[in-house]
């Protein structure tokens, strides 16, 4: 048999066996442009806080510290009706009473409680969860065990909350979950029932992908031989097929540059051989840039912050960056940052640089500016990651750029060469994330919209052509004609 007709026929079978899932991506693609998975924005957890209660006696924050010892993270809030500080060690939340420093259990009426001031509505019914469709991703094992509250408002909301900790941490809708179902979860491949395995989750998306690039370069391949331009077919045609194969044909010409690279985009972002890093800094970079305890004694008392704080104080969260023990006041309208002592937090760029170079030891600084746009690393197509920001370019072997927040000097990117790749070949080719699209919406959403609608006519077209093959007497006769 020669390589040509085997070339044939590996594009029909794989196309039998992949045309529903192609088809599948595009329609997809096209919901999860205007319905993402569902999150919980912070400005919404946020609102459904109460406001604190500066009559209360609280125990210091580094009193809690060093009681439990090891808190990677601390903030304060009255999610459970009274202060409680929530903790994190180890990788997972607790909870302690702030006013005694005694470990909290949540009850279920203090979930309940919970969930009803932040809907202002009334819980149906409350569910013990370990993991279901809406909290599968990796983020919410610090939570768990989780448990789900049926709202009893017209949106059908369902709300999450850590049973460790009382707090709000999931939240979707009736609208949501409708569309998430022709959305984000065949796009994914994401039924939780996969996706609470992620490296088996991973390999299975990878090993649709790759024969889905085979069946793209074969139908490639197969479409240029038998289109003529010059020595046309009977009646000047330049395709020899009729019906849904003459569609498929012309829709595979127009749209196979298209197709390909959206494909072989969607096998980088599951990170095929590890050749890509996270952008996120890791836990070692993390720690050199803290530099310290997370606290110290010296640290204000909550009372004291709550008292000079707005009216809207909703949370205290207490963190270090560059050397410097940080207390974030925050609140629905405003927010900000101070020292823990107290006193107010004005990072100098020249101090942030220098420790910067500490951090990146192998390399010197050629870039440092302060950026008001975002540039093509660092950007957010609905304006979400903070501004201004300082732009550090090193010239270490790695190519490493850090993004620093000059307000409360936290490193909001940390990317290096192969980051950037993975930013152009995944999100450049799979989500046309060019700047001379993203910055001028609708015009994204017109390019997209209409490169995945003539993705998708183009994969139904081979839908239509496998059904005939598979339902047709003769097509398992039909003679090979090159």
């Amino acid at each position: 048999m020669s390589l040509t007709r085997q070339i044939y026929l590996w594009h029909r079978y794989l196309g039998i066996a992949l045309c529903l899932f192609i088809a599948m991506w595009f329609a997809s693609g096209i919901v999860l442009m205007y319905v993402g998975y569902p999150s919980l924005d912070d400005d919404v957890r946020l609102a459904g806080l109460p406001v604190f209660d500066t009559d209360a006696g609280l125990q210091p924050p580094w009193a809690i510290v060093e009681r439990y010892g090891d808190v990677e993270f601390l903030r304060l809030n009255a999610a459970l009706g009274r202060p409680a500080y929530h903790l994190r060690r180890n990788g997972v939340w607790r909870s302690v009473d702030a006013a005694t420093g005694e470990p909290l259990e949540p009850a279920a009426q203090d979930l309940e409680a919970a969930a009803r001031r932040h809907a202002r509505t009334e819980v149906i019914a409350l569910e013990a969860v370990e993991v279901d469709q809406w909290t599968v991703p990796g983020r919410f094992d610090a939570y768990r065990p989780l448990v789900r509250a049926r709202m009893a408002d017209g949106a059908g909301t369902w709300l999450y909350l850590s049973a460790s900790t009382g707090e709000i941490v999931q939240t979707t809708t009736r609208f949501e979950r409708g569309w998430n179902w022709v959305g984000a979860v065949p796009h994914w491949i994401y039924p939780w029932q996969l996706r609470q395995h992620p490296e088996l989750w991973r390999q299975v998306v990878i090993w649709l992908c790759v024969p889905a690039i085979a069946l793209i370069i074969t139908g490639a391949l197969v479409g240029i031989w038998r289109l003529r331009v010059q020595r046309r077919y009977k009646g000047g045609r330049m395709t020899p097929y009729h019906g849904w194969q003459r569609w498929h044909h012309i829709l595979g010409i127009i749209c196979v540059v298209f197709v390909f690279t959206f494909m072989v985009s969607g096998l980088f972002s599951m990170n095929p051989g590890r050749v890509f890093t996270s952008p996120a800094p890791d836990a070692e970079d993390t720690a050199s840039w803290a530099d310290g305890p997370l606290i110290t004694e010296g640290a204000v008392t909550p009372a004291a912050l709550i008292a000079a704080a707005p009216n809207d104080l909703r949370e205290l969260q207490w963190d270090r960056q560059a050397g410097v023990p940080l207390v974030h006041l925050r609140g629905t309208h405003e927010s900000g940052v101070k020292q823990a002592d107290g006193s107010l937090f004005e990072p100098e760029a020249d101090a942030l640089i220098t420790r910067a170079k500490a951090l990146v030891s192998d390399g010197t600084i050629n870039d440092a500016v302060i950026l008001t746009e975002y540039d093509h690393y660092y950007y957010a197509r609905r304006n979400d990651r903070p501004l201004p920001i300082l732009r550090l370019r090193f010239d270490d072997p790695a190519g490493t750029t850090l993004y620093i927040n000059p307000k409360t000097a936290a490193i909001e990117s940390h990317i290096n060469r192969r980051d950037r790749w993975r930013r152009w070949l995944y999100n450049g080719l799979h989500s046309l994330d060019f700047p001379v699209l993203w910055e001028r919406r609708p015009l994204w959403d017109f390019v997209v919209l209409s490169l995945s609608l003539a993705g998708l006519a183009f994969s139904l077209t081979g839908v239509a052509i496998g059904w005939q093959r598979l339902t047709s007497r003769t097509g398992g006769r039909r003679r090979y004609r090159g």
